[in-house]
């Protein structure tokens, strides 16, 4: 990615560079080659979903993040050790000592690697007066959290961008000891993400993700009871955040969610029985030294637990380590005391390592910024004077490590579309079934759906390029180049995708984009975070293509089988011409094939299918010059084929698949 972002700026400022300028730019850029580092800076952040038990950009990249919590409030800017960087509702201090210390972090040059922030909304910004603490809701005032989010939150997420950063974004507080579905603290958390999911700055931003609450500790289960590890309980949390999900999907938000567990996110197995359901879901775990009521300092009882309580999670879904650090216990300023990085037989935060690397889909983040830099001074040197006991020190290590692999592609090529090339548009879901007009109609309106490959004109597409990497996309069944349409131009989920006369209009335009492995996303010019998708992924040829938010799946992902590039939309046929009919595909899958006739003067022709027997299996009277598309569904095994017409009667062979 470096390299690509550096022939990208080469080539954006050739004319404006001098020779020397030209010349030392391009030692710099070599440098950078021969070090093989990743520059985070300005790098572009593309919208990221689940796929699996994994993160994933839109080239179908498996993505991992690694970076630190942000907290703008004065008591986390360094008033909590008599360190004040800024106070009283300063917005101008707290945006500049979180973005010179976003600045440092996201600087390969001072040595630091990280590509996402965790980010606190603190109930400094949204509460009206004193509370008892960080779960005491009864301050709360929804107006200081709208101003707080415009003035504070979305500045720092733009921000972050800048620097190549993701964020995941939490609500303010923490979750009290005991709560419950249909409680005041979801009921606040629900009013929270209710306006979260729905602005313009955070909905179906590229860099931003929701973790849904911060450390769950005990709910009460539907027989009165509170606790964490049971079942119940399980069952319990499911039924809290499903509803709040379920809230910001139906505001149109597809961030991906990242959803805690008990016991302060340290419990998490019987999610995996009862699962939020969705899309774009995620896990956000806390680990820290002595967690689950043991030495996580030694390796085999970390495993052990880890084993129990994440790695069931872990393995059908990604995660988040949203909190850790560790460090001697010597050291203050520091959560996860007693922890130490040690060596590969034995210390938290290198077995920490280990099981993360073995998981293979686990994004992870410091505390705060005193665990990477000295007392979160933005020049500051590596924290606990560069000990290797603490986190500071090997973190800085892994995350340049890291920052070779795993990381989101910059761009995924080019579409290689030929224009005026004719194509064959085949499903990701199915490379047997591709994009199909419904039997062939030249009308408008008619539906487009995936079928099986046969090879007609009614599964041939030309695309014509409209621009800007936007196509469109005639058929090649019609007379009068009548093209793949958005009904109405309406850009909500469930619009059809249909087929139309061709306006050469915005609805008709399609931004095509390369994800990788030779298939390609198809988003609307109108709303390019929503594309050609089959409804439930059915791919039978019962459901039509319409238009749906961008997740990656496979049934939003398309091959493009070059044909030719054809001026006529007549197909050539795959047999003498001179036998009357031809009939192709042979074998026919599940019965389905087309009948090309060569028609003379105005007779109307009948096609009979017959098994072997004699036996009348099939009929379709009135079959047009030119091409036929028989959908027959018939079984497999031998078929006699037989066209006639008044005069003439062809006979063939069909085997069916």
């Amino acid at each position: 990615m470096a390299s690509e972002c550096m022939i990208y700026y080469l080539f954006i400022n050739f004319k404006s560079m001098s020779k020397r300028s030209l010349l030392f730019t391009f030692m710099v850029f070599l440098l950078a080659l021969q070090f093989n580092a990743m520059a985070w800076v300005g790098m572009p952040t593309p919208v990221l979903h689940t796929e699996g038990k994994y993160l994933k950009d839109p080239c179908g990249n498996v993505v991992l993040l690694h970076g630190v919590a942000v907290t703008p409030s004065p008591w986390f800017n360094g008033c909590s050790y008599s360190k004040c960087r800024w106070d009283n509702y300063n917005v101008a201090g707290c945006l500049s000592y979180n973005e010179s210390v976003i600045n440092t972090l996201s600087d390969p040059s001072k040595g630091w690697y990280l590509n996402y922030i965790r980010l606190h909304i603190d109930p400094y910004w949204t509460n009206n007066g004193t509370s008892t603490g960080e779960a005491d809701i009864s301050k709360f005032d929804y107006n200081k959290m709208v101003y707080a989010v415009d003035n504070v939150i979305v500045p720092l997420i733009n921000y972050a961008k800048s620097r190549g950063m993701y964020v995941i974004l939490r609500p303010p507080g923490v979750c009290p000891q005991q709560i419950s579905i249909n409680g005041a603290y979801y009921n606040y958390l629900y009013t929270i993400w209710n306006y979260l999911s729905s602005h313009s700055a955070l909905k179906n931003a590229d860099n931003v993700m929701f973790e849904l609450a911060n450390e769950p500790v005990s709910i009460m289960a539907s027989d009165g009871t509170y606790g964490q590890d049971a079942q119940k309980y399980y069952d319990a949390l499911k039924n809290f955040f499903q509803p709040i999900a379920n809230k910001i999907r139906s505001n149109g938000a597809t961030n991906i969610l990242w959803i805690p567990g008990l016991g302060y996110q340290s419990l998490y197995k019987g999610l995996v029985n009862n699962p939020i359901t969705g899309t774009n879901i995620g896990y956000a775990v806390h680990v820290y030294p002595g967690y689950w009521g043991v030495d996580t300092n030694v390796p085999s009882n970390f495993q052990t637990a880890w084993d129990n309580n994440i790695k069931p999670i872990a393995n059908i879904a990604p995660i988040a380590i949203t909190e850790t650090d560790w460090a001697p216990s010597t050291y203050s300023g520091v959560f996860g005391k007693g922890g130490v990085t040690g060596n590969a037989t034995y210390g938290f935060g290198t077995k920490l390592k280990a099981l993360i690397d073995a998981s293979g889909n686990i994004s992870w983040n410091l505390l705060c910024f005193e665990d990477l830099i000295d007392q979160g001074e933005p020049n500051g040197g590596i924290a606990f004077g560069g000990d290797p006991q603490a986190c500071a020190s090997p973190c800085n290590a892994w995350f340049k490590a890291y920052a070779s692999s795993n990381t989101p592609a910059a761009s995924c090529g080019s579409t290689g579309l030929i224009n005026n090339g004719v194509y064959e548009i085949e499903f990701k879901t199915d490379p047997g079934k591709v994009l199909d007009l419904m039997n062939g109609t030249d009308a408008n309106g008619t539906s487009l759906r995936p079928f099986t490959k046969l090879g007609t004109t009614a599964q041939r597409w030309k695309a014509v390029d409209a621009g800007n990497g936007n196509w469109r996309f005639v058929s090649m069944a019609s007379s009068t180049s009548r093209c793949i349409d958005l009904t109405s131009a309406a850009t909500t989920n469930g619009t059809s995708i249909r087929l139309w006369d061709n306006y050469s209009n915005d609805a008709q335009a399609w931004t095509v984009t390369s994800v990788g492995g030779g298939y390609y996303k198809i988003v609307s010019k109108l709303n390019t975070a929503k594309g050609w998708d089959t409804p439930n992924c059915v791919v039978d040829g019962t459901q039509y293509l319409q238009l749906w938010d961008y997740y990656g799946t496979s049934c939003q992902l398309f091959k493009f089988n070059y044909i030719s590039t054809a001026k006529s939309a007549r197909i050539e046929p795959k047999e003498e011409a001179e036998v009357g009919f031809v009939l192709f595909p042979n074998p026919a899958q599940d019965g389905n094939f087309m009948v090309s006739i060569s028609k003379q003067a105005s007779e109307s022709y009948t096609l009979r299918i017959f098994s072997l027997d004699g036996k009348l299996v099939f009929e379709k009277s009135q079959l047009n010059d030119g091409e036929n598309q028989i959908y027959s569904k018939l079984k497999h095994g031998a078929y006699i084929v037989k066209v006639s017409s008044e005069t003439k009667s062809y006979t063939k062979k069909l085997i069916v698949n």
